[in-house]
Order: structure tokens, then C-alpha cells, then sequence
């Protein structure tokens, strides 16, 4: 790399960084990010602006309206992703170095949480519900598109009532351990505890706990074998 090449790589860098520390400054912040945004390209290409300073990298085009979300030290939330709160809702909390990507949902409400820990990646247009119970994910955890997590379900029982007046009920929060890894289209239920490292086939539904370094497919999702085994 030329003298030049690194004097231009490094003005550009720089140009960033100070693009990305405006980001919470009222009104102007806002303006800076899309600056940003906008020279570095779309989608993943933008990750680098969540690398350049501890501040986390938050599209103009997300929604977000959640009076308790702690985001943790560069995070990188795309466009499109929505993290929404009701009256009644509990904690969003972000570790250090998140990834929501785009038409990804994070819903609270009826006291229930959602809280994601470092260096987790949760891949496009997956839907994340804390409702009575919580949704805890553990560290280094890879969430593939397309995956859902209720930690809660409808009552049904009462023929005479509409489902949706019948209230909701819950056997408990969701917890997936640390390094685990959904495929596309997983979906969690209430009450499940996957274990660290365990990994989960495309278009699984556990409904029950999964031991630490599991292989686990199907509909339930049934284990079929311990990873490192032959």
C-alpha cells in the first residue's frame, strides 16, 4: 500500500470515528449516522461503523421505542429492526458487540425481558418476545434468519371466548447458554433451556430442554447425537 493509499485509508477512518461520536448528539446525531451509513454501503458492508468506537451503531431507520434498553459498547442494530416496549414491559438489554440485522423484532411486555449477551449475532427477520417470562441469550451465540422465541402462550380452554380475551400464561423463561447455534427457522417455546453449545437443525421447534453440546432436529426437536462424538 502506498503513502498515499494509507494517508487516504486512515483520512477516511478518521472522517468516521468522528462521524460515529456525533451519533448522540441530539438532532445532529442522527444526520451524521446516515452520512456514515451511506459512504461505507448497505447492509453488513456498515458493521465497520460499529468497530471504529465504542458507540454502537444504530440505523435511522430502526424503531425503537423501549423506555428501559441498555445498549452495551459497539453494537450494530440494521435497518428495519424494531425493539419495541409496552407500558408493562421489562429490560432490553444489549452486551458488548450485538448484532440485530434488518425486520428483526424485540417485543416486551406483561413484565417479561429480553436480554442478549456479548458478541451475539441475530441474523434478519427474526422475532424475540419477552411476554410474563424473559428471553435470556447467552454469549456468542449464531441465530439464523428467520427464528422465533415465546416464552409464553395463549389461554384456549373456554370455547365460549374469544382466544384473545382469554389472557396468556407461561411455564417459564427461555434460556439458551453460551456458543449456541440455531439454524434457519428455529423456533423456542416456553419454559426451554438449550445448553451451552448445543446446535439446532433448520425448522426445529424445541418444546423441551436440550443438554449442553447437542445436536437436536425435527419437529419436536429430538437429539441426535452429542457434538465431538462420531
Amino acid at each position: 500500500m502506498t503513502r498515499l493509499a494509507r494517508w487516504s485509508r486512515h483520512l477516511r477512518q478518521t472522517t468516521l470515528r468522528f462521524l460515529m461520536n456525533l451519533s448522540g448528539v441530539p438532532l445532529l446525531g442522527r444526520f451524521a449516522v446516515s452520512i456514515a451509513a451511506a459512504s461505507v454501503g448497505s447492509y453488513k458492508n456498515r458493521r465497520v461503523l460499529a468497530q471504529l468506537t465504542t458507540r454502537s451503531f444504530v440505523s435511522p431507520l430502526a424503531q425503537i421505542s423501549c423506555r428501559e434498553l441498555h445498549l452495551g459498547k459497539s453494537c450494530f442494530i440494521d435497518d428495519r429492526v424494531t425493539i419495541f416496549s409496552h407500558a408493562d414491559g421489562g429490560e432490553v438489554r444489549l452486551g458488548d458487540r450485538v448484532h440485530l440485522y434488518r425486520d428483526t423484532i424485540i417485543e416486551v411486555g406483561a413484565g417479561g425481558s429480553v436480554v442478549i449477551g456479548d458478541d451475539t449475532h441475530i441474523q434478519a427477520g427474526c422475532n424475540l418476545k419477552g411476554f410474563m417470562s424473559s428471553l435470556v441469550i447467552g454469549r456468542n451465540v449464531q441465530v439464523a434468519p428467520h427464528c422465533g422465541f415465546s416464552p409464553y402462550e395463549h389461554n384456549f380452554e373456554d370455547i365460549h371466548a374469544p382466544i384473545q380475551k382469554q389472557g396468556i400464561r407461561s411455564k417459564g423463561p427461555i434460556v439458551l447458554d453460551d456458543d449456541v447455534w440455531l439454524g434457519l427457522g428455529v423456533a423456542v417455546l416456553e419454559g426451554v433451556h438449550i445448553g451451552k453449545g448445543a446446535v439446532i437443525g433448520a425448522g426445529s421447534v424445541v418444546t423441551k430442554d436440550l443438554p449442553a453440546y447437542s445436536v437436536a432436529v425435527g419437529v419436536p426437536a429430538r437429539v441426535i447425537r452429542q457434538r465431538g462424538q462420531q
